[in-house]
């Protein structure tokens, strides 16, 4: 029997109490649970426990990488899951850091981490029942470990199987056991891979028997692979591993079916994952105008063909993507329905943690498209907040002398009446009054950081005449703007 040890890692030992019992309630027998409720013991109590899998409250753990703790993390071979109490932009940057193996919010759904749980005592039991039919046991040393003398001979070639679906590992190194061309190849099961050693001199032949695996899988299995070949000078198998490895990198914009060659890695392009002010804009634009067009050439342009980003740059420049998204369900109030929380939290998920980047696009697409019709619904039944529309409209457009109440109600879809009344019950002030501050505000910014003459910053404020604007300041700021200009 295979027992998996389980540490949990959070501030609160009630919660965490109750995710043991739970836990050793549906897994009796087969697993260990211990509990971390001070961050500080964290280290030691990994390093003394050594769990196959680590729960922690992501919230808690630092930023700054150079601590001992996000070392031995980003080191540790554990599975890791994390938990957050809200799906936060640095919090999704830290995951995609760690590399954890699902993100939970708060509440836990405990169902999927049961199912989750599942899968890895599953896969650890198949992976360890592998490792013993292995025949080379020191070829796992030569693989992970530095040596100078861990070189294959020069008659075997270098190659790794990855499965489009991870369950299918364990059936698919049965699988290669019984295919006609096992006898000149040996295999050596990895977490997530296989590693294949052709004893054969031609490398053409070694592809062409790969192309032929890739064939015959997806005509039994209804999935696919893809398979990483080395294919430049001799070198440890180390190096060989790490060249093909992140050769197979290349599927998150390929998607599977491929076979990858070691010599022809991607060159990325460098890449702002943050969006600009002009890109939020765009975005917050294309979903009020419901113009899905506008919002698929600006995700598809991160797909073009021939170009390519760091992928830790697109998970996080899509979660800010996610975040503009976000806004727009909270004016619409979108965030209410059940069943569109839930696929936003899935959505969320997806960004961080599929392997194919077209499938992130088109699943952020397809929920884009479903809100832009709740949106015209909501508005047309005018359960819009059109309170926080109004002030979007007034952050954009102030500077524009003809911004009037009866504009942004006509925008909005409603009486300029209805607006007034809840634009002053919500924000305290009448909405002329509320625009007015806005603008002044602005202007005083502008009085302090610009050396601007007085009229111009009026015109630049929404203010046509100067002098209108010089007697507003007064009755407001409670002098002239000259005067605080030079205070």
């Amino acid at each position: 029997m295979i027992v998996i040890r389980i540490l949990l890692i959070d501030r609160d030992p009630t919660e965490l109490s109750g995710i043991r019992w739970f836990l050793q309630t549906y897994f009796p027998g087969d697993i260990i649970v211990e509990m971390c409720t001070a961050i500080s013991e964290a280290t030691e109590s990994i390093q003394q426990f050594e769990p196959e899998v680590i729960l922690l409250n992501i919230d808690l753990i630092p930023n700054n990488r150079l601590t001992k703790l996000y070392q031995l993390l980003q080191k540790y071979s554990a599975t890791i899951f994390a938990i957050t109490t809200e799906p936060l932009f640095k919090n999704a940057m830290k995951a995609i850091d760690l590399q954890v193996a699902h993100l939970f919010v708060k509440p836990i759904d405990l169902e999927i981490l049961k199912h989750k749980l599942a899968t890895i005592s599953l896969h650890t039991a198949q992976v360890k029942k592998a490792y013993t039919q292995a025949t080379d046991e020191t070829f796992y040393d030569k693989l992970f470990l530095d040596s100078e003398t861990s070189s294959l001979d020069t008659d075997m070639h270098f190659t790794m199987i990855e499965p489009e679906h991870p369950e299918t590992l364990n059936t698919l190194y049965n699988w290669l056991q019984q295919t006609p061309i096992y006898h000149h190849m040996k295999i050596y099961p990895l977490s997530d891979s296989i590693v294949c050693l052709f004893q054969i001199n031609d490398m053409k032949i070694v592809e062409k028997d790969m192309r032929t695996l890739m064939k015959e899988w997806r005509l039994t299995n209804n999935s696919s692979l893809n398979i990483g070949m080395y294919d430049c000078a001799p070198t440890t198998l180390k190096n060989m591993y790490a060249l093909t490895k992140r050769a197979l990198h290349q599927s998150f914009y390929e998607g599977f079916g491929h076979i990858f060659h070691a010599n022809r890695q991607l060159a990325t392009q460098p890449f702002d994952p943050l969006l600009t002010p002009e890109e939020q804009q765009l975005l917050i634009k294309s979903l009020e105008d419901g113009n899905l067009e506008e919002i698929k050439a600006f995700l598809y342009r991160l797909a073009k063909e021939g170009i390519y980003y760091e992928q830790d740059d697109l998970r996080i420049h899509l979660t800010s993507v996610l975040a503009q998204i976000r806004r727009f369900m909270l004016k619409y109030k979108l965030h209410e329905k059940a069943a569109i929380e839930q696929n936003y939290r899935q959505l969320f998920h997806l960004i961080i943690e599929h392997p194919i980047l077209y499938t992130i696009l088109n699943g952020i697409i397809s929920f884009t498209q479903t809100l832009m019709t709740l949106a015209r619904e909501a508005r047309m039944e005018k359960k819009a907040d059109y309170v926080e529309l109004a002030l979007e409209i007034i952050e954009q457009q102030f500077q524009d002398s003809s911004l009037t109440l009866p504009f942004v109600a006509y925008k909005l879809g409603i009486s300029p009446n209805y607006l007034s009344t809840i634009f002053s019950k919500k924000q305290g002030l009448p909405f002329k009054r509320f625009l007015q501050q806005i603008r002044l505000q602005n202007a005083t910014k502008m009085l302090v950081e610009t050396d601007f003459a007085i009229s111009e910053i009026a015109l630049l404020n929404g203010f046509d005449d100067p002098n209108y604007f010089i007697k507003i300041f007064k009755q407001q700021i409670g002098t002239t703007p000259n005067r605080y200009r030079k205070t």
